[in-house]
């Protein structure tokens, strides 16, 4: 590699390394003020910047934990464990369990086994703050995190709440969790606990409300592109079995005309069929770039808007 090649890569790496640290920045949301900490940390790889080494936050896990989860004070498991595989409930059992019984476990449908097991209070979180909103295990677990911080007809402790490893970005769970998780982050804030998020985390941004979609540029830029995704691939839709027929066609009658030795008829007829293979695989290839780019822009327009 030349002195100007290795120059650039250099250069290429500081700038994502960069990137990357200004992605993982905090925000706050709040007044910070003394009290209980709490991070509420998922399994997604943001989780290894949670405070896991810092003993002046609480640390609360899921199933699933992953290798940098090496400290907890609390576990949650809101699911039924009937049902899942064997392997993966073993695998949990040990999980919890390696941490020498010393933590609590807080599950809906308590089983023994797990450590020093207690029952979520369903009921009373339920009472509290109705069933609306509770759409995920974290959503659970902000629940409780607030009632804790901040009790029924008690004294707030405030505090700070923080939420590491969870994006709530793809598929069913960003459609029907996202909100409910936004929910219990709001009246967080509302009651005075100081929220913290990873600028990076798909829990960061506000969604932009109904209806000041419809003066978003960017939702309009986005929506004009769609459009014109769309007509792209209506129109791959329409060639591509077109061409396929054109290259059919053509192979039947080189085959008719090389029983008839028709030299330069054959020759011409030949390169046609390789120019519309070669217009096939490009088309291929659109279909494929074009259906990404619809499925990325819708993606984006979800995530802006919900």
């Amino acid at each position: 590699m030349d002195i100007f090649k290795q120059r650039a890569a250099e250069k290429h790496h500081r700038r994502n390394v960069y990137m990357r640290e200004e992605a993982n920045r905090l925000t706050h949301v709040g007044i910070e003020a003394p009290g209980r900490k709490i991070a509420l940390v998922g399994t997604a790889d943001s989780g290894e910047l949670a405070p896991i080494d810092d003993p002046s936050w609480e640390i609360w896990g899921v199933g699933g934990r992953r290798e940098w989860m090496t400290r907890a004070t609390r576990w949650y498991e809101v699911h039924r464990l009937a049902g899942n595989s064997e392997t993966w409930v073993e695998t949990w059992r040990k999980q919890a369990l390696s941490f020498n019984g010393e933590v609590d476990v807080y599950m809906h449908y308590p089983e023994s086994g797990f450590g020093r097991v207690l029952a979520y209070p369903v009921d009373h979180i339920m009472q509290r703050f109705g069933t609306h909103f509770l759409t995920s295990s974290f959503a659970w677990m902000m629940a409780h995190a607030i009632d804790e911080m901040c009790p029924q007809g008690g004294v707030s402790l405030a505090g700070e709440i923080a939420i590491y490893g969870v994006d709530m970005e793809g598929g069913h769970e960003y459609r029907a969790q996202r909100s409910g998780f936004h929910h219990f982050m709001d009246l967080a804030r509302v009651l005075g606990v100081r929220m913290t998020r990873l600028a990076s985390s798909g829990i960061s941004y506000e969604p932009i409300p109904y209806p000041m979609w419809q003066d978003d540029p960017l939702l309009n830029k986005l929506d004009k592109r769609q459009v014109h995704a769309r007509d792209e691939l209506s129109r791959l839709d329409e060639t591509i079995p077109w061409t396929k027929t054109m290259i059919a066609q053509n192979e039947a009658v080189l085959a008719a005309l090389k029983s008839d030795h028709d030299a330069s008829t054959i020759e011409r007829i030949e390169k046609e069929t390789a120019t519309l293979n070669e217009t096939l695989q490009v088309m291929r290839d659109q279909l494929i770039a074009w259906s990404a780019l619809e499925t990325e822009q819708q993606w984006l327009r979800d995530y802006l808007t919900s």
